[in-house]
């Protein structure tokens, strides 16, 4: 009996294959789409599709008086896709799964696997409409719909999809890596999601993200050839990425070559004109800087394969107009970039007319935003080499018009609903547009123009954030909200093929309630007003007194690596010069040479005589020489920009045969920009108590004992009352909780920060981290952080250093005082008491700071005196006074008495008489 029952282990797999297979068919005839014979009928029609469409709206209609949702839904979701299928069909594609999924959300019983078709499908349609924004929430949507995970993996990837074609490249890696964890035993998809996250880590731009998309298409590249049958689609998407990654990234122009015609020959392969279009213009761009006429050749066979792909005509006019510049033939350049915008809007755009075309609507609909802004830099830039060589004074008008044009462009990308990293990303390129527009202000001597652009360049995010810090957060949720509504009402009016009264007055009324809510907050919060653009202070605004001078920098490194120029700008009672630096790569390897020698005291004679010249060489060329004089004896405020952010001006060497530093001719201070720094003194601070010292002194996770941060703050409270949090009082929640309660913060512990890792401050139990810091709010008119590395971080353009001093500016702060480097923690002491006593006697904090360096610096010599100890510290932000509570009630007091005094004299004065 036991071996009639005994069964093979082949006979037992294929039986499971039987079950499984008609357990799957069972919940497809369940999830079927099951359409009815009367749509069926109409689709058999030889009518016209319009004939067709208004029975189908008939048949729909029915089911709607029926409430016969189920139906409806069905027939509907099926009518979208033979509608999609037609090319001028597809808005209506769109209205029609927007009904599906009406119907299927109405529909009883309810089936969540139905619902959540009908909205990949609208979701998808309309992303291939390059309606983005409206793609995506439905994407999510219909993820948050609990049922199988069919469909979830391309939702993750079509999601990534979009955020990457909006400019989001960091928001598109987060999607594919999710699609990753959702493609089960799919090597296309796996494949398809490998290619795609490449695209967007090379969107990134910086070295180790085009690392990573190398190594993802590696993976490609690998799995494509574990396939039985290998797909030639997916190698050629491979190579031409492997490429251009290998030229554009890593400037391995080999590599990239080698990867290139490797998919050029596959694209002949199979023969699709436009692969060979992409990749033949790869190839141009590689080979403009050692053969021109060779590049020629790769984008005259890339025109010649384009035709019927004429959205490739945009980067081909770029490419020929890159060669035009580099053969010094301008007016040809400047054909082929207008004739590549022409091919962008499709309409004929010409130097004459750009201004006119390209209005502000127009910008804001252009979808490929960073393509563009890449044009407006090369026109520029363009303008700026044919203005040398010709000397033409017109062409500096008309670029700065450009510029004004990119500069536009670049208010709408902030205004988008993008990550704030991807924004940063953004500004590295509007940095080089301003950079460029400086170099034309130089040129033409535009000091307004030329301060508006080096301001404009200037923390333009911080700038936002500090300004929604008066705003609060419900309140700005409110608004995207309301707007996003009617984004959403307009693309469903945009895809309907007749007029729909309901919808024209639901967008009337979602735009009336904005426009009410916003007048509302205009009253409420005048900050609002500028929330989306800030305020750009301008240079007549600039109010100085006789001993004020302010030299502002601006420098942008270039995303393609190229060294930038530097530029400065003085301002003064006396005047207003732009000045150009020279030699910007000895600039920044000063710079580097002089970290290295701040970074520990002085050892040795040659280590102080090889300090002050490299210190002098870094003031020369920092300082004008006609302004040097000036400056002594002057408050210098400075606004540093990049690298030059790492250095206190203070331990500059001014002269090399006095040996004299810079602190000792004037008194030195910080700020990021002067309109950030207009913003940021408008905010209302409140606090109840003086200062807030925090000193864990002992770490439950490592790090090295801090003896003397006790005393640190002991001494500084015998100046300001307030509250210590010492040892085990020092933790993350105690600091949440009192952060902000105080004047002054003072935080006396260790800190790091670099390229490479995310900036973090310590305290007792854990690190708190730049991320968790912005979070908070503070109310501080100081903050003093008396910790390693605390203004040093990861340099962005335009918005500097991301480091902990930033971190507390965003969330609140007046002004900030962090060490550039690892600092001793007994000279600190010693400096921040005697910069306590100073400003409790009534001196400015920036002179109170200088006061207590000056006083280091003369008490001390040789090794001691060295600028390791005394120059880490350094203030950004408001230089004001700051007192203790008790001197404000004494000088009232005092004042009142005086008053009493003159009003008594007045009346004895008067009876005497």
């Amino acid at each position: 009996m036991k071996q009639i029952f005994k069964i093979s282990k082949k006979k037992v797999k294929a039986l499971l294959c039987l079950y499984f297979f008609l357990l799957s068919m069972a919940i497809h005839q369940v999830n079927a789409q099951q359409i009815s014979k009367k749509l069926d009928s109409i689709h058999q029609l030889k009518i016209s599709n319009d004939e067709k469409i208004v029975l189908y709206d008939q048949l729909l209609d029915d089911y709607r008086k029926e409430k016969n949702y189920t139906q409806l839904g069905s027939d509907a979701h099926q009518l979208a896709k033979w509608l999609h299928k037609k090319k001028d069909k597809k808005r209506e594609a769109i209205a029609m799964v927007q009904k599906a999924v009406d119907a299927r959300t109405k529909a009883v019983p309810f089936n969540a696997e139905l619902l959540r078709r009908s909205y990949y499908n609208l979701a998808n349609y309309n992303k291939r409409e390059k309606n983005y924004y409206t793609a995506i929430p439905l994407f999510k949507k219909m993820l948050e719909i609990q049922g199988s995970n069919f469909l979830n993996d391309r939702a993750y990837m079509r999601i990534g999809e979009s955020y990457e074609s909006i400019g989001d490249p960091y928001k598109a890696v987060e999607y594919h890596l999710k699609a990753f964890s959702h493609i089960e035993n799919k090597v296309r998809y796996e494949i398809m999601n490998h290619i795609n996250i490449a695209n967007a880590y090379k969107s990134i731009r910086n070295k180790k993200a085009y690392k990573n998309a190398i190594e993802h298409l590696i993976t490609a590249d690998s799995l494509a050839h574990s396939l039985e049958i290998i797909d030639t689609d997916d190698l050629y998407h491979i190579y031409n990425n492997l490429g251009g990654t290998y030229f554009e990234g890593l400037k391995d122009t080999i590599q990239g070559e080698f990867y290139l015609k490797k998919a050029l020959k596959v694209a002949h392969e199979i023969n699709i004109s436009e692969y060979i279009t992409i990749t033949s213009y790869n190839l141009g761009l590689l080979t403009i800087k050692k053969n021109n006429e060779l590049a020629k050749k790769y984008f005259n066979l890339s025109f010649n394969y384009s035709k019927s792909n004429a959205y490739m005509f945009k980067s081909i006019y770029v490419g020929l107009g890159i060669i035009g510049n580099s053969e010094k033939n301008y007016a040809q350049a400047t054909l082929f970039y207008h004739k590549s915008l022409s091919a962008f809007f499709n309409t004929n755009i010409t130097p004459e007319n750009i201004l006119k075309i390209l209005d502000k609507k127009t910008l804001r609909n252009a979808n490929e935003k960073m393509l563009l802004l890449e044009i407006f830099k090369k026109i520029i830039d363009n303008y700026i080499d044919q203005s040398i060589k010709e000397n033409n004074e017109n062409l500096h008008k008309t670029a700065i018009e450009i510029v004004k044009l990119a500069d536009q462009l670049i208010d709408l990308i902030m205004d988008e609903n993008i990550s704030y990293n991807s924004k940063l990303l953004w500004r590295d390129l509007a940095s080089e547009i301003y950079i460029s527009g400086m170099s034309i202000c130089n040129l033409s001597n535009n000091i307004e123009y030329g301060f508006y652009l080096s301001e404009k360049n200037k923390v333009l995010l911080l700038l936002q954030e500090i300004i929604k810090n008066n705003i609060p957060k419900e309140i700005l949720e409110r608004e995207l909200n309301l707007e996003q509504n009617i984004r959403r009402l307009q693309e469903i009016h945009k895809n309907r093929t007749w007029v729909n009264d309901s919808i024209v007055s639901a967008i009337t009324r979602a735009k009336n309630e904005l426009t009410t809510f916003k007048d509302s907050l205009s009253i409420n919060y005048p900050a609002y007003a500028s929330n989306k653009k800030p305020s750009i202070i301008t240079l007549s605004d600039v109010n100085l007194n006789d001993n004020e001078i302010i030299i502002q920098y601006l420098i942008a490194e270039q995303v393609a690596g190229l060294t930038p120029n530097t530029y400065g700008l003085i301002i003064s009672n006396r005047g207003k010069k732009v000045f150009k630096i020279p030699n910007t790569n000895k600039l920044f390897n000063n710079i580097v040479i002089l970290r290295e020698y701040l970074d520990a005291p002085f050892k040795t004679i040659n280590d102080i005589e090889s300090y002050k010249k490299v210190a002098n060489q870094l003031y020369t060329s920092l300082i004008p020489i006609n302004i040097r004089k000036e400056l002594y004896n002057k408050k210098v405020t400075i606004i540093a920009d990049h690298k030059l952010s790492l250095i206190p001006f203070e331990a500059l060497v001014t002269n090399l045969n006095s040996e004299k530093y810079f602190i000792e001719d004037c008194e030195i201070n910080y700020v990021y920009s002067l309109s950030f720094q207009k913003e940021n003194a408008s905010i209302a601070r409140n606090t109840a108590k003086d200062f807030l010292g925090v000193a864990p002194i002992n770490y439950t996770w490592g790090l090295t004992t801090l003896n003397n941060s006790e005393d640190e703050l002991k001494a500084a409270n015998t100046y300001y009352d307030g509250s210590i949090l010492i040892g085990e009082k020092a933790t993350i929640d105690n600091f949440k909780k009192e952060i902000q309660n105080y004047k002054i913060i003072h935080l006396a512990t260790h800190a790091d920060a670099s390229d490479s890792i995310t900036p973090w401050i310590a305290f007792r139990n854990s690190k708190l981290t730049n991320e968790q810091l912005y979070t908070l709010k503070n109310s501080a008119e100081l903050v003093l952080l008396s910790a390693c590395n605390t203004s040093v971080g990861k340099v962005n353009q335009g918005e500097g250093i991301m480091s902990l001093a930033r971190g507390f500016f965003k969330s609140g702060a007046k002004s900030v005082i962090p060490s550039l480097w690892s600092t001793n923690d007994k000279a600190t002491s010693t400096i921040t008491s005697d910069f306590y006593k100073n400003l409790s006697e009534g001196q400015t904090k920036s002179e109170a700071l200088r006061t207590a360096k000056l006083s280091y610096l003369h008490n001390n010599s040789d090794a001691e005196a060295s600028p390791h100890y005394w120059a880490s510290l350094v203030l950004i932000g408001d230089s004001g006074t700051l007192l203790p509570r008790a001197n404000n009630l004494l000088f009232f007091w005092i004042g009142l008495g005086a008053l009493l005094m003159i009003i008594l004299g007045y009346f004895l004065f008067k009876k005497i008489r």
